[in-house]
């Protein structure tokens, strides 16, 4: 759900924190005309050894486990039931975080993350190794793809999977086509998908106020990177106009509390 905006005389609370009135009038004035800052791309691959370390140590952990049970409740509404049979595909995969929780929560399931940084995955795989030694995460198999390989037929899975994620990785793309054409060949019609997202704020004041709100004391390398992926996100308007582009027109999206959206269905 979008911020809800107070009277024009009064503040605006955007979780525990509020906009100033000044703030709240330039960015509903903004969403009225549909405008939105200019999207600026950002690197498509984290290979900097300095940024993988920083996001491995930063703590995720509150809008992790929200993505996981936002997984749950969707997986309940739909009436799916994941086994020991079941495949389960965490694109963007990036250290672990999603993959690691998804492991866990399903354990009987085979969990497969794909990413195309090698630093990235190979953090995933250390920490992966050092849980093994508790017998923990040993459903997980990292596989270091381009995902337009996938989108172009040249990666495949052995099976379709049943269950298909993503968390923050379309902003990622310069093309989201090859995003959205990869999640074919990775599905069948009874496939489930929940990919998770940030939206690209109305105006740099909205951007500002939110990583005031959910990144306060981060380092500067987390600040500056959450910035740029505001600026990188894309609108509903956009992620609407390229799942029907792609012919994907059973998955839906929606704005998700202040700063997310949200693409779910079967394709």
């Amino acid at each position: 759900m979008r911020m809800k905006y107070e009277q024009a005389n009064s503040t605006c609370r955007v979780g525990k924190f509020f906009l100033t009135p000044s703030t709240v009038r330039r960015a509903k004035c903004n969403e009225i005309l549909g405008v939105v800052i200019k999207r600026i791309p950002e690197p498509e691959l984290m290979q900097n050894l300095l940024q993988v370390k920083a996001y491995a140590e930063a703590d995720f952990s509150e809008s992790d486990d929200s993505f996981i049970q936002r997984i749950e409740k969707y997986l309940c509404l739909k009436g799916k039931k994941l086994d020991s049979q079941s495949l389960i595909v965490d694109l963007g995969s990036g250290p672990g975080n999603i993959t690691e929780r998804l492991s866990r929560r399903w354990a009987s399931s085979k969990v497969i993350g794909i990413d195309g940084s090698h630093a990235m995955l190979a953090e995933a795989r250390r920490r992966q190794s050092e849980a093994k030694s508790s017998n923990a995460l040993t459903n997980i198999t990292y596989y270091c793809w381009d995902i337009s390989l996938i989108a172009n037929g040249l990666m495949k899975l052995e099976k379709p999977a049943d269950l298909i994620v993503s968390n923050s990785l379309l902003h990622h793309f310069h093309d989201p086509s090859n995003l959205w054409k990869a999640l074919k060949p990775l599905s069948a019609r009874s496939s489930v998908h929940l990919h998770r997202d940030l939206r690209r704020p109305s105006s740099v004041d909205e951007l500002i106020a939110l990583q005031k709100i959910y990144l306060p004391d981060s380092s500067a390398l987390i600040t500056n990177d959450y910035c740029a992926s505001l600026k990188a996100a894309f609108t509903v308007a956009e992620v609407q106009a390229q799942l029907h582009s792609e012919g994907l027109d059973n998955l839906r999206v929606y704005e998700l509390d202040d700063r997310y959206l949200e693409v779910v269905g079967n394709c």
